[in-house]
């Protein structure tokens, strides 16, 4: 599409992101359905002393940096570390 043609919209836009997902859908092979269970989240978390013993694999690694994380990654191993430690008190 040249940058001087409009913008599509309606009927051409619809046909346009039509076409686009039909090609997409193409590119992967379809994936058939396990016959396995479901496995419930909550199973998936760490619970007790594996919470405490992650979290302080956390606070660790911390640590052992040289230099001070940026404020996002920080942040993100924070909340890591409180959601564990939640955890560890929740049995």
């Amino acid at each position: 599409m040249s940058t001087d043609a409009p913008m599509p919209s309606g009927h051409d836009l619809n046909a346009l992101l039509g076409a686009g997902i039909q090609r997409l859908s193409t590119m992967a092979p379809a994936l058939e359905a396990l016959d396995e269970p479901l496995v419930p989240i909550a199973s998936l978390l760490y619970r007790g002393d594996a919470a405490l013993a992650r979290a302080i694999t956390l606070v660790d690694q911390l640590a052992a940096r040289g230099s001070a994380p940026d404020r996002e990654r920080l942040d993100e191993r924070l909340d890591e570390i409180r959601d564990l430690l939640r955890l560890a008190t929740s049995e």
